[in-house]
């Protein structure tokens, strides 16, 4: 697929998600990045004053790694990318400003190539975080790639700018407080132990997989709470991993079959999750996801 026409559909996509959870609008950002190039590790970070940045999405491989906060150096690739207010991209300096950065995920491997964007505010022009995939493999990332990561870039933040307006209205109107997140330690303990049992019982291998992501959602939505913002109610609650991945891609003009395709599993597969989540949501139809998630926009 064009590097323009996952953008296209990312820009709804990904405006969704916001209105959903963070947890769902990181997700949904690293999967639409993998749909062009190949990414074995991805990040999100957001600054917090002038020489830390807070790291609520982290993912390598399979793994989800812990949200985190950090301070950068003044010679490292932070830095550089608040200073310089643009792309950067490891070719161009045989990654020496990649290997500076911080490491996660499984520390016994290096990048062979990584492409790290900024995330500028669109009035203020700010540098307010990065977003970086990275891969292991040499040469699988070339200059357009770099354009296309820009572009995701902007639409997270849009995404996040109307998510905060979707919040400040509901609370000039007397909407819902935002509910008391959870304890960060008991959440990385849990999904731990969770983790721990995954490998020594096979046969609830599904279970324990949902808990483990129910638990990386929610340490992401209490990481946000280091740079003051916070979480809204989750119109998706109840649904699955898989079926939340569907819900956002049924706002998209594509068939059950190309829903498929995209996800790398059967029509039939797809079906199966949408009546599902259909009937979960109460929603009617497909129609009614969409307008669910988008509301009158």
């Amino acid at each position: 697929m064009k590097a323009s026409t996952i953008l296209q559909n990312a820009d709804v996509r990904l405006l969704a998600a916001a209105r959903v959870s963070r947890y769902l609008l990181y997700h949904m950002t690293r999967t639409t990045a993998a749909e062009l190039v190949p990414v074995d590790s991805f990040y999100i970070g957001f600054r917090q004053g002038e020489s830390a940045i807070v790291y609520p999405y982290n993912w390598d491989g399979h793994e989800y790694d812990d949200p985190n906060i950090n301070t950068f150096a003044p010679e490292g690739l932070t830095a550089w990318i608040v200073k310089h207010k643009k792309t950067y991209w490891s070719q161009t300096d045989k990654a020496l400003l990649l290997h500076r950065g911080r490491a996660f995920g499984d520390t016994s491997r290096r990048s062979a190539e990584g492409i790290v964007t900024p995330l500028i505010e669109s009035g203020s022009r700010r540098v307010i975080g990065v977003i970086s995939m990275l891969s292991y493999t040499e040469g699988v990332y070339e200059d357009a790639t770099c354009r296309f990561l820009e572009g995701l870039a902007e639409i997270l933040v849009t995404a996040l700018a109307r998510e905060r307006e979707d919040r400040e209205r509901r609370q000039r109107f007397g909407g819902p407080e935002p509910r008391e997140p959870p304890v960060t330690q008991t959440l990385r303990r849990l999904r731990r132990q969770a983790e721990e049992l995954r490998l020594a019982y096979p046969e609830l291998q599904a279970p324990l997989e949902r808990l483990c992501q129910t638990c990386a959602q929610a340490q992401t939505e209490t990481a946000e709470l280091l740079i003051s913002q916070t979480t809204q109610n989750d119109p998706l609650a109840g649904l699955t991993e898989r079926e939340r991945e569907i819900a956002l891609l049924l706002i998209e003009p594509l068939t059950y079959a190309e829903l498929g395709e995209k996800l790398s599993i059967s029509e039939k597969t797809v079906k199966t999750h949408a009546a599902n989540l259909i009937r979960k949501l109460d929603a009617g139809g497909r129609s009614g996801v969409r307008q669910l998630l988008l509301g009158s926009r």
